[in-house]
């Protein structure tokens, strides 16, 4: 499981990418037991950066990404 200075880290490194860029910050950031998302609202976008493999016996819900709104 990722610790909680490795989030902090993956995050600070991401926000400092993102202004580099010229890109907006994110509206929220939610840190997982294995990684942290950074999500934008009104653009809807999310991205998701796996900072570690899931424990043993964890099993991923899926691997595809999928447009809610095609899928409904």
């Amino acid at each position: 499981m990722a610790t909680l200075k490795q989030k902090i880290d993956a995050e600070r490194r991401m926000r400092e990418l993102l202004e580099d860029s010229g890109l907006p910050p994110p509206d929220t950031v939610e840190y997982g037991h294995t990684c942290i998302r950074l999500f934008w609202s009104k653009t809807r976008h999310c991205v998701i950066i796996d900072i570690d493999e899931p424990p043993e016996g964890w099993e991923p819900i899926g691997e595809q990404l999928v447009d809610h709104d095609e899928a409904a």
